[in-house]
């Protein structure tokens, strides 16, 4: 195969990726979202009768054959609040069912120096995102519509550790406290209930989490990411769940597992006890979507009190050095999409230069280096092909003045020529092909980089967003462009004029990418063309 042919292959493939992905993303994502009809499901027998006009369902339970629904999904959290606020994070905490509404991310601005910082969880009118979870059945037990009580409007994290509780008294002599559990370096936030049964009979008790939003894209077009649902069970099986397949979903059970809703930096995840049972499920109701997780029946004898774990929740970014140890498979919430095998070892190698060299710029120039060197003997074979086939040109030019009307016959002058001369056309597609899987994935893993988000590096303030004077991809356009000087010409004039058009096109393409991807690639072109040029000038003499 001609190299040059190869090279536009490989330029058209990029391009048709990045507009492939633009449309998978856009095509899956429902912001109107649909209506949906409730589907009644199977439960225990101790909440049957009094959940029968409910809104939102519940996955089956038990064994038993009567069904068990939830409240409506969206409490309008209109009244007092208690905030809380950490060294990572600061919640607004409803009254009404102890709801977390609102939660910001101390330590990421929404501009380089603003004052605002990321809101993750809202309570806001076609932007609501928020955490609920509650007790059933709900006329002897707290739902994310009840009533708690709070000794305090503001907690402040001075400590290794914060507890906020709230408090819930029913009519029947049961006393609830839900409690918030706080700790230093942490966006985990761990969710409890004590309970004090006071009646004369055993209460049969049901814990849910669930966490609804809006269907809200925050992708654009030179960055597809990905904006959803996702879950995580114990047999290591993650899914995405896209908005408009929430209806569709089947109900499924895991012992531990956690389910999330994903944005293109930060996500809230619910996870859940490693030891029992869950229910996990999904649907839409009026134009909400909802990620709901039932726990396992718990039982409580008259006169006794108990604590019932609900679920742990992580508010805030992709992190690495987060995520990794919060919960088997939370990583996978960084999307690096099919080529996940081949990115997250380069993720990884990315984050251990990090730590040695403590600047992103240079860990990404130093990685650069790194994948060259690894694909250093692939490149050198098809530069020296390179380098053979452009001192045959001048011959191969004058075989097609030749033989240009026998198409046959100058095939066989054509293939006797590289015989003698020892060159074989195709040598140099596959180091080229082979890195092809490498330049996408270390894309995603720029693209998903949350640590890359604000990070300065010489004049640019920002590796996550584009050069702002458009510096690196003119440099990037000039080092494509001398890397074909340093090719052999096209022997097909349109195919060279498509050839030297690509600088171009691909200059106007990395104009809106994250400069840390242009960086990635100015470095590359730099280091294929001294490796050319080297190569170049021994063949030649």
């Amino acid at each position: 195969m001609n190299n040059q042919k190869l090279f536009l292959i490989v330029a058209i493939f990029l391009s048709v990726f990045l507009l492939w992905d633009k449309w998978e993303i856009t095509h899956t994502l429902d912001e109107n979202g649909n209506l949906i009809s409730q589907t009644k499901i199977k439960g225990t027998s101790t909440t049957s009768d009094s959940l029968a006009n409910q809104n939102l369902d519940v996955p089956s339970v038990t064994n038993h054959n009567t069904e068990l629904d939830l409240p409506n999904a969206v409490a309008k959290n209109q009244g007092p609040f208690t905030t809380v606020t950490t060294d990572l994070l600061t919640l607004e905490i409803s009254h009404k069912g102890g709801t977390i509404q609102n939660a910001w991310l101390n330590d990421y601005p929404i501009d380089i120096n603003s004052e605002q910082k990321i809101q993750l969880l809202s309570d806001k009118t076609g932007e609501i995102f928020q955490a609920q979870s509650g007790l059933l059945p709900q006329e002897q037990m707290p739902t994310h519509h009840s009533v708690f009580n709070s000794e305090n409007s503001y907690y402040q994290m001075n400590g290794d550790s914060l507890v906020v509780p709230f408090t819930w008294q029913s009519d029947h002599g049961v006393k609830v406290i839900k409690r918030y559990h706080f700790s230093k370096n942490s966006y985990v936030v761990t969710i409890d209930y004590q309970i004090t049964n006071t009646t004369n009979h055993t209460l049969n008790i049901i814990g849910y989490t669930q966490l609804v939003r809006n269907a809200l894209d925050q992708s654009n077009m030179m960055m597809p990411t990905y904006t959803g649902g996702a879950r995580f069970d114990d047999q290591d099986v993650y899914e995405k769940i896209e908005f408009e397949d929430f209806s569709d979903q089947p109900k499924t059970t895991s012992k531990g597992g956690w389910m999330a809703m994903i944005e293109h930096y930060f996500f809230v995840a619910a996870i859940l006890d490693k030891n029992s049972t869950h229910t996990y499920s999904s649907k839409i109701i009026n134009d909400e979507y909802l990620l709901t997780v039932v726990n396992p029946e718990q039982t409580i004898a008259p006169g006794a009190t108990a604590i019932l774990p609900s679920s742990e929740l992580y508010i805030g970014p992709k992190e690495q050095a987060q995520i990794n140890s919060v919960a088997p498979g939370l990583d996978k919430t960084v999307d690096y999409g099919i080529l996940f095998i081949i990115a997250k070892p380069l993720s990884e190698l990315l984050n251990w230069i990090y730590s040695v060299v403590h600047s992103w710029g240079y860990s990404i120039i130093i990685l650069t280096l790194l994948i060259k060197l690894a694909f250093y003997k692939l490149s050198e074979k098809s530069y020296r092909s390179m380098a053979g086939m452009r001192q045959l040109a001048p011959r191969l030019t004058k075989l097609k003045e030749t033989y240009g009307d026998d198409k046959q016959k100058l095939g066989q002058k054509t293939m006797a020529l590289y015989k003698k001369e020892k060159i074989n056309p195709a040598s140099g597609c596959l180091p080229i092909l082979v890195q092809i899987p490498v330049f996408i994935s270390l894309y995603w893993v720029l693209l998903e980089m949350v640590e890359l988000r604000q990070t300065p590096f010489w004049y640019l303030t920002d590796l996550s967003t584009q050069d702002p004077y458009y510096i690196l991809p003119l440099i990037m356009g000039i080092s494509m462009f001398i890397q074909q000087k340093l090719n052999p010409p096209p022997p097909d004039p349109m195919q060279a004029k498509i050839m030297m058009a690509l600088p171009f096109v691909f200059t106007i393409f990395f104009l809106w990418f994250p400069s840390g991807l242009v960086l990635y690639w100015v470095v590359n072109n730099l280091l294929s063309i001294a490796q050319q040029w080297v190569i170049n000038k021994r063949i030649n003499g």
